[in-house]
């Protein structure tokens, strides 16, 4: 829940409102403080404790998936998947490697819930400031726990958090620091690499593993070989053609053809920033033959994954294991870790619709909802990124769908359109971002609903108004 404002929790609302989680209706007179307030004990509430005062999260996955999106030669597709979590949830994980992509999900996330600390025995704050986010994000981390529940607070916002400021928070953080600390590869596709250092890697480690955590996903993607370092794999020739697709032509050419030494004239040495560096002691000294031509090729490609950003994997690294043991992790692939981490870059409005749920009198058939499922198909894919980040704190969706989109302490929240009254102070439509909701007025026409839905696509509206 976000809606960008004053801190002044005395502050009157100014219209009418209700709690996105039982609905109680709150006049325009009502406080912020009065409003949150309420919000926090009713989320209190939603799971019954048992005997012992509480209840530990139950992992869903153990029934099983209907099914899972799973990328194949860079397309996506939707595959059935019926796993038993009983069945596998006390594998190793050495034997878990062995079998499906789905199963290792479901594993992956019963491990990490033995580590969770269940919400009733309190939460975490993670207090932000937009105007010196990372520095204000690592310094308050630093002193959270991640297994706990986390509230993100943004200094000078009126609002209480129960989920959604948590996605936000991360698509946020790691925007910034594609400003920073990561730069654009050398390649085709949009992937971010290591920049420079930063202290800054340590709040990286640490939005991943929490991110891993709350089964949430990020926005920007890494390139391979820091994927394969995290997850504990040697990088190969291939994978350098995620990181700089002209040092892998090259080197790929070296490997594939015959020279003559004296004529390529290539020594043990990288040329970098006006430095000459030695790959091996006494390189500056040696030529490279068809005999050591692997050797080089060896040495450069640890040199750029490794020796160039040993401080920042580290910190990476670190913060993340602290979280999230390797163990787990290199259950996976890197194409695996990849759909984990990242979800799905695409949006598929017909999954979407078909697992969208209406609070009456919206239904399926209702004018309102026909016009606004015709005017989101009008969108494109980065349209539509926007509309689902807007509704749901991220613009992606995890592995498993919109089937099983969940809201705030992980439980199961299908996308949700409620209706509201359309008011010239009140004319777009509120995101409930830790619910899934969104509520959608009852606008009198297409053209009014198309004017107010493209807005929101069209305009920068990312933590403005609307969010709640």
């Amino acid at each position: 829940m976000g809606n960008r404002s004053s801190n002044n929790q005395n502050q009157k609302i100014g219209h009418e409102s209700r709690c996105p989680n039982c609905d109680r209706k709150f006049g325009s007179s009502t406080t912020y403080q009065v409003l949150n307030s309420h919000i926090d004990q009713c989320l209190q509430h939603v799971q019954v404790q048992n005997i012992m005062g509480f209840q530990m999260p139950q992992t869903k996955v153990q029934l099983g998936d209907n099914y899972i999106w799973i990328k194949q030669n860079d397309k996506w597709k939707r595959v059935q998947s019926q796993v038993n979590g009983g069945q596998i949830q006390n594998l190793k994980s050495i034997d878990i490697q062995k079998r499906s992509f789905a199963e290792k999900q479901v594993w992956f996330n019963m491990q990490l819930e033995k580590f969770r600390i269940p919400w009733q025995l309190g939460s975490d704050k993670l207090i932000v400031n937009h105007n010196d986010l990372l520095s204000s994000s690592l310094n308050s981390a630093r002193g959270v726990d991640f297994y706990k529940e986390v509230k993100v607070v943004f200094q000078n916002d009126k609002v209480q958090d129960a989920g959604g400021l948590l996605r936000e928070w991360l698509t946020l953080i790691f925007k910034e620091m594609c400003k920073d600390i990561f730069v654009l590869t050398e390649t085709n596709d949009v992937s971010y690499k290591i920049a420079k250092q930063s202290i800054y890697f340590d709040l990286v480690g640490l939005a991943i593993a929490k991110a891993l955590f709350e089964r949430m996903t990020i926005c920007v993607e890494l390139d391979r070989p820091l994927i394969k370092k995290l997850l504990g794999y040697q990088i190969t020739l291939s994978d350098i053609s995620f990181y700089d697709k002209s040092l892998y032509l090259s080197w790929k050419y070296l490997l594939d053809n015959q020279f003559d030494e004296n004529l390529l004239q290539q020594y043990f040495i990288i040329c970098k920033d006006d430095e000459i560096i030695e790959l091996k002691q006494d390189g500056a000294n040696i030529l490279v033959n068809n005999e050591n031509k692997q050797e080089f090729v060896d040495l450069c490609i640890q040199f750029y994954t490794e020796k160039l950003i040993s401080t920042q994997l580290n910190q990476i690294q670190t913060n993340l294991y602290k979280y999230i043991p390797l163990e787990y992790l290199n259950i996976f692939t890197a194409e695996e870790f990849e759909m984990l981490l990242y979800g799905v870059s695409v949006v598929d409005l017909d999954e979407w619709k078909q697992h969208s749920t209406y609070k009456q009198p919206y239904s399926e058939n209702n004018q309102q909802i026909i016009w606004f499922w015709k005017i989101l198909s009008e969108f494109d894919q980065d349209q539509l990124k926007k509309f689902l980040h807007y509704c749901t704190g991220s613009y992606r969706i995890p592995v498993n769908g919109f089937s099983k989109l969940e809201s705030n302490r992980g439980m199961y929240s299908k996308f949700q359109i409620t209706p509201i009254e359309f008011k010239n102070a009140n004319s777009f439509p509120i995101a409930h971002t830790c619910f899934n909701r969104l509520e959608l007025p009852k606008y009198s026409t297409e053209e009014i609903m198309r004017k107010y839905l493209r807005s929101i696509v069209l305009n920068d509206l990312e933590g403005v108004f609307g969010m709640e």
